[in-house]
C-alpha cells in the first residue's frame, strides 16, 4: 500500500473534491488525510456540519503523537464517511488556519504516522492544496510514494504550475514521482500541457461536472446515483491510473534538471 499526495498550483481546480471522489471510488481501504495549509473543507463542506463537534482530527494527532509516538494514535483522530464499514475513512484538516503554525515542526512524525498505517492493507491520500506557499509541507510530499498535480488545462495554471514544479524538483530530487491530471475545461490538449510541463504524464481527466462536485464540496443533494456521474467516472480512472503509475514512475527532479 502506499501514500498519494494530490497538489494544485493555485486557482481553485479542485483538490479536495478530487480527493473525496476519488477515495470513494478507490476499491479497498483508504484514508484521506486534509493536511492544507488553508484549514479542512471536509466536515463544513461534504458533511455539511453534522459532525461540528468532533473532537480530533490533524491538529489534535500533532499534539497526540508529541507525546506518544506510537502510529496506533492515528485511529483516535479518524472518522469514517462510510458510517459503520470503516473503508472510507478522513482525517479532517485544522478547524482554523491559524493553527498550521503549531504543525510546522510535526510534519515528519505525521509522515511516519500515515507511513505506517500503509502496511496495515490500507492507502493514504493526502490532499495539501497549492503547493508554493510559504507554510507548503512540503516534507510530507517528500514522505510520498507519488504526488498528482490537478490543473486546468489553461495557459495560465500551467504558468502557474511550472515554477512550483521547479521548486518541488528541487526538494525531493529524484524520490517522489510526479504525474498531472486535468480538471474541467481548457483550451489546451493533454499532450500539450505535458510538453509545458517537463513531459510529466498526464494520468487523469476530471469532467467538467458541477451538480456532482457540489455533492462533495458542499453537501448538495444528490439527483441521481453519484458513482453513475461523470466526475465519478474520471476519478475512478484517476485512482487506476494512480495505482499503476508507481510501477512506471517518472521523476521530476531529473525532468527540472534537464529542462
Amino acid at each position: 500500500m502506499a501514500v498519494y499526495t494530490l497538489m494544485s498550483p493555485g486557482s481553485s481546480p479542485g483538490v479536495t473534491t478530487t480527493a473525496l471522489a476519488v477515495t470513494h471510488v478507490w476499491g479497498g481501504r483508504t484514508l484521506l488525510a486534509e493536511c492544507d495549509p488553508k484549514g479542512g473543507n471536509v466536515l463544513p463542506g461534504f458533511l455539511a456540519g453534522q459532525m461540528a463537534g468532533l473532537r480530533g482530527g490533524l491538529l489534535e494527532l500533532a499534539l497526540a503523537i508529541a507525546h506518544n509516538p506510537d502510529p496506533g494514535v492515528l485511529w483516535d483522530h479518524v472518522i469514517s464517511l462510510d458510517q459503520h464499514a470503516r473503508e472510507w475513512l478522513l482525517l479532517p484538516g485544522v478547524r482554523d488556519p491559524r493553527h498550521m503554525a503549531q504543525l510546522s515542526g510535526a510534519w515528519d512524525a505525521i509522515a511516519k504516522v500515515l507511513t505506517a498505517a500503509t502496511r496495515g492493507a490500507m492507502d493514504v491520500v493526502l490532499d495539501v492544496g497549492q503547493i508554493g506557499r510559504p507554510d507548503t509541507p512540503m516534507r510530507l510530499i517528500a514522505a510520498s510514494d507519488m504526488a498528482v498535480m490537478l490543473l486546468r488545462p489553461t495557459l495560465r495554471q500551467a504558468a502557474e504550475a511550472k515554477p512550483r514544479l521547479d521548486a518541488l524538483g528541487r526538494y525531493v530530487g529524484t524520490t517522489v514521482p510526479v504525474a498531472l491530471c486535468l480538471v474541467g475545461k481548457g483550451d489546451y490538449t493533454p499532450a500539450q500541457i505535458s510538453r509545458a510541463l517537463y513531459g510529466l504524464p498526464v494520468i487523469g481527466t476530471i469532467p467538467h461536472d458541477p451538480r456532482s462536485a457540489a455533492v462533495l464540496s458542499d453537501g448538495a443533494s444528490a439527483r441521481r446515483p453519484l458513482r453513475s456521474s461523470t466526475l465519478m467516472r474520471g476519478a475512478s480512472r484517476l485512482a487506476d491510473a494512480m495505482r499503476r503509475r508507481l510501477t512506471t514512475t517518472e521523476d521530476l527532479g531529473e525532468a527540472v534538471a534537464a529542462g
